[in-house]
């Protein structure tokens, strides 16, 4: 299973697009990726579109970026969310981590 980023810069925003998958084997390497890029913006846009599967790994990960983001008193949006990891952010009470956009 494998994960691509790609970065959109906005000024002080940054949409990170994700596709595919994010799970134990690459969660760590994900992570340090979000927090690197987030350490460059006031904003952050998660786009999910192609997200297909997130593990309890990889709601870690989003957990240390909210953490970072919120230290710093930036924003973490999420959009395009697809129903099934909808309901694994609503599951683990993951949704109060992100503004929906």
């Amino acid at each position: 299973m494998s994960m691509d980023i790609s970065l959109i810069k906005r000024g002080n925003e940054g949409v990170l697009k994700l596709n595919g998958f994010i799970d134990a084997g690459n969660a760590s390497e994900v992570e340090k990726i979000l927090v690197d890029v987030a350490a460059q913006f006031d904003s952050l846009v998660l786009d999910m579109e192609k997200l297909e599967y997130i593990s309890s790994a990889g709601l870690r990960a989003f957990k240390h970026l909210y953490m970072d983001m919120r230290r710093k008193g930036g924003t973490l949006s999420a959009k395009n969310v697809d129903k099934a990891i909808m309901e694994v952010l609503e599951v683990t009470g993951f949704t109060r981590l992100f503004k929906f956009i």
